[in-house]
């Protein structure tokens, strides 16, 4: 086939992905929760559907994270986002999110053809009194996405990875008083992997602290505790060499505080900023080669007027190792890497259900080892539809 005709072949499988997406439909990584449900609809006990349908195209100007040489792309990308609500007799509620994204690379690279990655989220919620509500959620997931899977100095591992996987969550939720809410969370979680040895089995528990001092500012402080088992990876000694016959296991200490305030001018512009900050502390339970501390600030800003919207997002993180570290001498300093992300996403409102849309990401990691380091970059832009 004359290559000139290539990008048409990708261009008309895109199209292809976007049409079934539209007879299907999927939802968001982080869909809000939906409005309480009144008491005519909790004695219909109907489903209640919402699908979201997005085809966009775009540019990544590093598309494998290399330090050196950067390889750009231009791709297509189809998105679905689906969230099904059905009230129950007693005070339950069931509720589904299915969201997936699929990427394809016009020209794509012997390395991988693009990108995909799917999630299913259900939720059974029974609320016997206003001040108490119970929910258990389960979450599968599936990805394929290329990912820094670096983990010690000796060697960068960048690569195409597969992951499967889900989680089993008990979150009850108890109102002490009318501004405060305290949700304890207990959590398993598996991960496996294809062409990788990173599969792990993980426990997780916690308590997030809610509180709403006056309507336009939500408080919250969160405190979770993890022990993760990889089923292949063996233990390391102080100076970077793999224990056979050993088992690799973490221990995650994690805290966060967030302030999140909503602002209504008198233009009937809507503002909203939230602002988080969280420490984690990693230990390995044997030499402490992967023991480390990460240190993190996120900032969220949107803008809603009419028919636009406008969300900026952005995070850094600093992970300091307290054994690996970098270079040679008699003190070499530690492994040390900075991450920085952010995110613009300008949105317009064409009528009731399609919209127009615009997309930038950039992401830098910052090492004290060169080859640790990189830049990558993306744009887009898009239609969506509404159902």
């Amino acid at each position: 086939m004359p290559s000139f005709l290539s990008p048409l072949r990708w261009l008309s499988g895109w199209l292809a992905l976007s049409v079934l997406a539209f007879a299907q439909g999927v939802p968001s990584a982080a869909p809000v929760a939906p409005a309480p449900v009144s008491a005519a609809v909790w004695r219909d006990s109907a489903w209640f559907p919402a699908v979201t349908v997005r085809s966009s195209v775009g540019w990544r100007d590093n598309l494998l994270l290399s330090p050196f040489v950067p390889m750009q792309r231009t791709f297509g990308r189809g998105e679905l986002e689906a969230i099904w609500l059905r009230p129950l007799p007693g005070h339950v509620e069931f509720i589904a999110f299915l969201n997936g994204e699929v990427l394809r690379y016009f020209s794509p690279p012997p390395e991988t053809g693009g990108e995909q990655q799917w999630v299913l989220h259900t939720e059974v919620r029974w609320q016997p009194w206003p001040a108490l509500r119970l929910a258990l959620k389960a979450l599968g997931y599936q990805r394929d996405t290329v990912i820094d899977l670096s983990e010690t100095e000796a060697y960068r591992v960048v690569a195409p990875t597969r992951v499967r996987g889900g989680h089993l969550t008990l979150a009850p939720l108890v109102t002490l008083v009318r501004s405060l809410r305290i949700e304890p969370i207990g959590q398993l979680k598996r991960s496996d992997y294809r062409d990788y040895a990173g599969d792990y089995r993980e426990r997780r528990a916690g308590v997030r602290a809610e509180w709403h001092p006056w309507s336009p500012v939500e408080l919250s402080v969160a405190g979770y505790e993890l022990r993760r088992d990889y089923r292949q990876r063996n233990a390391y000694t102080a100076g970077g060499r793999s224990l056979p016959g050993t088992s690799l296991q973490f221990r995650q200490r994690e805290t966060e505080v967030k302030a999140r305030f909503n602002v209504r001018t008198r233009t009937a512009d809507e503002w909203s900023f939230a602002v988080g900050a969280g420490r984690m502390e990693n230990r390995d339970g044997a030499s402490g080669y992967f023991d480390y501390d990460q240190e993190r600030l996120r900032l969220e800003v949107g803008w809603r007027h009419a028919r636009w919207r406008v969300a900026l997002e952005g995070e850094t993180r600093r992970l300091e190792y307290g054994i690996q570290t970098v270079g040679s001498g008699l003190t070499p300093p530690p492994r040390i890497n900075d991450d920085h992300e952010g995110s613009l996403r300008v949105e317009r409102a064409l009528n009731d259900r399609w919209s127009v849309f615009g997309e930038s990401r950039w992401e830098r990691s910052r090492s004290n080892e060169v080859e640790f380091s990189y830049r990558a970059s993306s744009v887009l832009v898009g239609i969506q539809r509404t159902f």
